[in-house]
């Protein structure tokens, strides 16, 4: 008898069939409170009559409300030779796909498996994320209604800290980009959807200056923002930036660059700084490959994501496909703020770990990243949603 304890299952249920061919009468100990009583039950219900030899399947409610408690019931009940077989209560997907038009052409949502969140959470307008970039064209109707407002309502959209007023409006494209992978507004019939479906995204509008995203930083840490994304960088290295990086509150997530070199001996910041809150992110092809622009480094890039044709949101309401670390880092960023969406009280550290000890292996990236893989967000969810279910935040540092 073959358990697959790996998959989920629900904590505290067991279901059971008998051996109804048995002959009760000369076997007194067939008799289901006997059986039941090797473990530790709550109650009884009938869920399926059999017609057969099969007897009745029957769901036990157990006292102690753990998966570790359906594992030790199933081994005890497994032993006994009126039982046929006893099994966990496995939870089943309903496949949910967006309806957005677009979605068949986001590979690289398809890639990392972004649907099977979907089944737990599209997401939460509780949670923020912060696109540290060229802005984001709020007016676009892709993302309109997940766009940020202030607690206090009196900063609409986010801020622009290279000219400190608040037209954080995009003009290039890069950052709408960008915010359109994390968060387009998913499942309301138009273009594309973003990782996570529900999520508010402020727009930072940065000058491509140090001084500005410290300054977006900081933002960040007076607003509480969780999430940031950082798809830029360069070769200098800034003890201001990185000290400001280290004292922000959230998960911090950058791209590797795309020189097509290796981090761990040409460093680019902010994705290269040594800060417990940054995860640093590749570029993978649809073949799953290392983009061929994409820097890497087993020490200091961390995981990939998809990263080239990258369909999402351009100026006046249009869309396009882009290449570079820059569409692979907002996969991530959009895959945090799903998961973080799902167990709001979860911390930054617990949510890079998560992230990266879920990551697919992928042979090619043995060696060139520090996870060696792909963010797998199925998988991500899978192993969260256990600690949910009993409520144990406690995660350790792979």
């Amino acid at each position: 008898m073959y358990n697959d304890y790996k998959n989920q299952f629900v904590a505290g249920k067991v279901i059971v069939a008998l051996d109804r061919s048995i002959d009760s009468m000369n076997n007194p100990e067939y008799d289901l409170s006997l059986i039941l009583s090797q473990i530790n039950y709550e109650k009884v219900e009938i869920i399926f009559h059999s017609k057969n030899n099969l007897g009745d399947i029957i769901l036990i409610h157990l006292k102690d409300k753990t998966h570790l408690a359906v594992i030790d019931a199933i081994e005890t009940l497994s032993t006994n030779p009126f039982v046929v077989y006893a099994e966990p209560d496995y939870i089943e997907e309903i496949f949910k796909l967006s309806n957005d038009p677009l979605y068949r052409e986001l590979w690289g949502t398809q890639k990392v498996k972004a649907s099977s969140a979907w089944d737990y959470t599209t997401g939460s307008s509780d949670i923020v994320v912060g696109v540290i970039d060229t802005g984001i064209d709020y007016n676009h109707p892709d993302i309109r209604e997940n766009m940020w407002i202030s607690p206090n309502r009196e900063i609409y959209y986010g801020w622009n800290f290279a000219d400190n007023n608040e037209n954080s409006i995009d003009l290039d494209g890069h950052g709408t980009h960008v915010a359109g992978t994390i968060g387009a507004v998913g499942n309301n019939g138009i273009g594309i959807t973003g990782i996570c479906w529900d999520v508010k995204v402020v727009s930072m509008k940065f000058g491509l200056d140090v001084a500005s995203a410290i300054a977006s930083i900081d933002f960040a840490n007076e607003f509480h923002i969780p999430i940031l994304n950082a798809s830029w960088g360069g070769r200098a290295y800034s003890q201001a930036l990185k000290y400001a990086i280290e004292q922000y509150e959230g998960l911090f997530i950058a791209a590797a660059g795309n020189d097509g070199t290796n981090n761990d001996y040409n460093p680019v910041y902010p994705a290269s700084y040594d800060c417990q809150n940054i995860i640093s992110v590749a570029a993978t092809t649809p073949y799953d490959n290392l983009a061929r622009f994409s820097n890497y480094g087993v020490r200091n890039v961390d995981i990939a994501a998809p990263g080239t044709g990258i369909l999402s949101l351009d100026l006046y309401g249009d869309y396009s496909p882009l290449n570079g670390t820059s569409m692979a880092a907002p996969h991530v960023a959009g895959a945090a703020a799903l998961l973080k969406s799902y167990m709001p009280n979860i911390s930054s550290l617990e949510l890079k770990n998560i992230i990266l000890s879920t990551a697919t292996p992928i042979p090619q990236f043995i060696g060139k990243v520090l996870t060696g893989g792909i963010l797998d967000v199925k998988t991500m969810f899978a192993f969260a949603s256990t600690f949910k279910q009993t409520n144990d935040y406690n995660f350790k540092t792979q």
